[in-house]
């Protein structure tokens, strides 16, 4: 089957740098717009070119002598084409250009659909759903990129540039999958950086010699971890709505205040996840969905209140976990109720109550760097690290009573050396 392309091949002159009389012939070859240029090694006067018939003019032997090689490069240029085509290698203008030259070596290599299809069977089995997930999107991305670019609706891994990473994030940021969901941003920097890592997947296993894609910038901007302070939290626990689902919701939240764990990781709570210590703490030991790591924490006082209260409901036994069944999306939009009730200015996610664990709860309590890490089930530290900026909050605390010490110094001193 024979793959569709563009392709022509041209002649030009181009000036002679030190005789502008003179001109040298170049046959220029295009490929799906692409083109590259070999000298013919014929030279003319620049008035004898009729630019318009690719020919040299007149009919005298020299003229006509040009004319014919002309003719005979443009037929070997062609034929060099359909060879390559009828071989199924990749076809661009450099491989057309350097089988003319006789330096070609046929690359049928690897193309970009299959390297995400073979990304997704050795890699999705090894993440767990929440893992992968926003890869199945960043894949979904290339394939309807690639249809919409492409006439075959894929390309050769050696044919990726960075203009290739540049109109994918054109395609990204002008074409998003939901309509009514564009995706810039961060999401879009997320979707470029796992562009990048599958390319460079494809380099860690040979398929290309090196990622066209490595220079390629896609910075996240990092933004402050939205938390509930403790004030907010306090009054979030003693709040009680008319609405039985908005209850539930608010502990499910709370719980997670107290112990950090996901909306995921709280759902498939179990009555296998905790454990007794000698000394009678009770432990809930969890291995995150998203992570794989373990996450071991003891069990606060308001959560484990909450768990004793859900784990004996009869959906709860049914169903054999701490608390009934229940969706991620319609959580979200029941916090946003309750956030609307409480007049609280943070815009309510589950995971805002993950960040109240790490910040708010842990890290401004003095609990160390390194343990939220391991409660959190962070597999590195700088992620941790990000739940430890300096708010206002923080520099209150942490100058409280500096005057009042710099105060009794200053007397001190003035004490020393006053006059007797």
């Amino acid at each position: 089957m024979r793959s569709t392309h563009s392709f022509s091949t041209d002649f030009i002159i181009r000036k002679c740098k030190g005789d502008k009389t003179k001109a040298m012939i170049f046959a220029r070859i295009t490929v799906d717009g692409l083109s590259r240029e070999i000298s013919i090694k014929e030279k003319i006067n620049h008035a004898d070119w009729d630019n318009k018939r690719e020919i040299v003019k007149g009919k005298n032997p020299t003229a006509q002598g040009i004319n014919k090689a002309i003719d005979d490069i443009r037929f070997r240029i062609k034929e060099k084409y359909r060879a390559l085509e009828d071989a199924g290698a990749l076809i661009t203008a450099d491989t057309v250009k350097d089988s003319y030259l006789g330096i070609h070596t046929l690359q049928k290599g690897h193309k970009l659909i299959e390297l995400t299809d073979y990304y997704k069977k050795i890699w999705e089995p090894k993440l767990k759903n929440g893992g992968f997930k926003n890869y199945r999107t960043t894949i979904e991305y290339i394939k309807l990129f690639l249809a919409s670019k492409y006439p075959g609706g894929d390309i050769y891994l050696s044919q990726l540039n960075m203009q290739t990473a540049t109109e994918f994030e054109y395609y990204i940021r002008n074409s998003p999958i939901k309509v009514d969901d564009p995706c810039l941003g961060n999401g879009l920097a997320k979707h470029m950086q796992r562009f990048k890592r599958i390319v460079n997947w494809a380099v860690e296993i040979d398929w290309l010699k090196n990622n066209p894609f490595a220079k390629y910038s896609c910075p996240v901007k990092k933004h402050k971890r939205k938390k509930l302070n403790f004030q907010q939290l306090v009054t979030l626990e003693q709040k009680v709505f008319a609405d039985e689902n908005l209850n539930f919701v608010k502990d499910l939240f709370i719980c997670s205040c107290y112990t950090g764990f996901a909306f995921a990781d709280v759902m498939e709570l179990g009555e296998e996840h905790f454990e007794m210590d000698t000394d009678g703490t009770i432990w809930c030991k969890v291995y995150r969905l998203k992570s794989d790591v373990l996450s071991p924490v003891p069990l606060m006082k308001p959560a484990a209140e909450i768990i004793n209260r859900y784990k004996v409901l009869p959906e709860s036994i049914k169903r054999g976990k701490i608390f009934p069944s229940i969706s991620n999306q319609y959580v979200n939009r029941c916090l946003k109720v309750i956030q609307a009730i409480c007049e609280i200015d943070i815009p309510f996610t589950f995971h805002v109550a993950r960040h109240t664990f790490a910040k708010t709860v842990a890290l401004k309590n003095g609990v160390p760097l390194e343990t939220v890490q391991t409660m959190m089930g962070h597999t590195k530290i700088t992620t941790t690290q990000i739940y430890a900026d300096v708010d206002e909050e923080k520099i209150l605390d942490d100058m409280s009573g500096v005057e009042g010490q710099l105060l009794k110094k200053r007397a001190l001193v003035m004490e020393r050396f006053s006059p007797a």
